[in-house]
């Protein structure tokens, strides 16, 4: 199972820190976001995060400079960072790396590199992190609804649910998946990280992130993963 990990995404474009947000809350990390470099030191200082996910170009200081402050600062000095840029030019690399970052990353982000790069400094298996595209029937229930639904993808993380059903952010919820059918505890408990409409299939998809996975179904669900692997299926 992956330990819980806390991350701060620092970008001042809202869609930018939208999608880095979904990366990361679908690896099953606590997030942080802050919108500008003085906010970032903040909340840097405040909270002690175990990566800083930090943008170059922003209003009030440029990546290199908060980095610069994060490492001359002994409460923050030892966070990883990794400065995301659209910039490829070498100075702009090189005045990140000698202000201390850990690694530096170009837009547009994808996601398999982001969350490799990250799995290395938040020492979690980056193989965990990965979506595997699949399909098969899902039950379950959220007193007083029930759903039912096909997967899309999965992960040690959570699932994502195409569904007739509409479901808030933050509801929990009890599934029952059929790669457990073999297990004593064929349920497995949930929330809703991700509520949104799909208009070309008239569904909603339900991102749903697992919580208390015990050891067992953590195992099946590993070696599930492991063979949907060998048999070529998608990584997404």
């Amino acid at each position: 199972m992956i330990e819980k990990k806390t991350v701060l995404l620092v970008d001042d474009v809202k869609l930018f820190l939208r999608l880095e947000e979904t990366f990361f809350q679908r690896a099953g990390c606590l997030v942080l976001t802050a919108d500008s470099g003085k906010n970032a030191i903040r909340i840097a200082r405040e909270r002690r995060p175990d990566l800083i996910l930090l943008d170059y170009l922003m209003p009030d200081f440029r990546g290199d400079q908060v980095c610069r402050e994060l490492k001359s600062d002994q409460q923050t000095s030892s966070i990883p960072v990794i400065i995301v840029s659209t910039s490829t030019k070498k100075e702009d690399i090189d005045a990140c790396f000698q202000a201390g970052c850990s690694d530096y990353l170009t837009k547009p982000i994808n996601p398999e590199t982001v969350l490799a790069r990250a799995a290395q400094f938040l020492g979690v298996p980056q193989r965990l992190h990965r979506r595997l595209a699949v399909n098969f029937r899902v039950e379950g229930e959220a007193p007083p609804l029930t759903f039912t639904g096909f997967s899309r993808n999965i992960s040690q993380s959570g699932i994502l649910v195409e569904s007739d059903q509409k479901m808030e952010l933050g509801q929990r919820l009890r599934l029952w998946l059929p790669i457990f059918n073999d297990l004593a505890t064929k349920e497995v408990d949930g929330e809703i990280v991700r509520a949104e409409p799909d208009p070309k299939r008239g569904k909603y998809l339900l991102g749903i992130k697992f919580l208390g996975l015990n050891k067992e179904n953590g195992q099946v669900l590993d070696k599930y993963l492991e063979r949907q692997k060998s048999e070529g299926a998608a990584i997404v």
